[in-house]
């Protein structure tokens, strides 16, 4: 099996560098037919799988973070039905690994080790068209959570916060109390399924494939990356105060019950911003632009190795 790897030596702030030397001759020794390709900034990798696609790869792996595996599932979406695409795979070693936990996969070494064994299946994928910063209309897919609002705010703030010397979760959680001191509810309108859903004013809606987002808070803890469906987490305007005083049942998956939280399932949503505020967009952690968007899932469009 010819397998291209393609290797983002930042990610996890510079873990996959460090781990270069004991990462390569891994990698060597579990792809005896192996071609490493390396990233040189946000979005490359889309065009390197795309690359390898035509050299006529077996597998591609993304040896990164949830950022670099998201580029690389980018590159193989536009390759028709999911027979006729490579075979696609993941190397965790990036912060958030939110797409290695929807996928049920080991993080850093060990992953490059279960590339031996793991067998090959069908994931769904969500569709995105959506509106550009510059007013464009722009598509892309997404493998795990594409979410709207106050966590688009979440991911600028994470992102700055990059630098420091913090565990992924916390840094993410500095990110929700800074977002919440300095963002407002937005007003947006929903339908689902071709149904309007109740909502008015939000801090944050969350359309999910996989359960987690945020490095391992689990806004959607019923979805499943293969079962043909969408979770649609609402989170409407409530006190900030009661959000910070329950936030650990958000981080637990035990948030469904609360006053201000509803929950759906269905297969297409479309959101639309209802003020004159932009409401801003983000897809498996990567900041994309705002509404209006228009999320599909797709049912079995991804191989993986997994």
């Amino acid at each position: 099996m010819h397998t291209c790897a393609i290797v983002n030596p930042a990610a996890g702030g510079g873990r996959v560098r460090r781990l270069w030397p004991r990462l390569r001759p891994l990698l060597h020794s579990a792809c005896p037919q192996l071609t490493i390709r390396w990233t040189s900034g946000p979005g490359s990798g889309t065009a390197l799988t795309q690359q390898a696609i035509r050299q006529g790869v077996d597998r591609v792996v993304a040896v990164g973070g949830d950022g670099t595996f998201h580029d690389v599932v980018n590159g193989l979406a536009g390759t028709g039905p999911s027979r006729e695409a490579p075979v696609c795979a993941f190397v965790a070693c990036g912060t958030g690994s939110d797409a290695r936990r929807a996928l049920g996969i080991p993080a850093g070494l060990a992953g490059v080790a279960h590339l031996r064994t793991a067998p090959i299946r069908h994931v769904d994928l969500l569709h995105l068209q959506y509106t550009t910063s510059d007013g464009r209309t722009a598509s892309r897919v997404a493998l795990n959570v594409t979410s709207f609002g106050l966590s688009g705010a979440v991911v600028r703030w994470a992102q700055r916060g990059r630098a420091l010397p913090l565990p992924p979760r916390l840094r993410y959680f500095g990110a929700i109390l800074v977002a919440l001191c300095t963002d407002r509810p937005s007003a947006v309108a929903l339908t689902l399924d071709g149904r309007p859903l109740p909502v008015d004013r939000v801090w944050a809606v969350a359309v999910a494939n996989g359960p987690t987002f945020g490095a391992g808070l689990q806004i959607a803890p019923s979805a499943q990356i293969d079962d043909g469906q969408v979770d649609v987490t609402v989170i409407h305007d409530e006190p900030v105060g009661a959000l910070l005083r329950h936030a650990r049942r958000f981080y637990r998956g035990t948030h469904g019950s609360l006053d201000g939280v509803t929950m759906h399932r269905g297969h297409t949503l479309t959101a639309r911003p209802a003020g004159s505020s932009p409401v801003w967009l983000e897809a498996d952690g990567e900041r994309l632009g705002r509404l209006p968007a228009y999320i599909e899932v797709r049912p079995r469009a991804l191989r993986v190795q997994a």
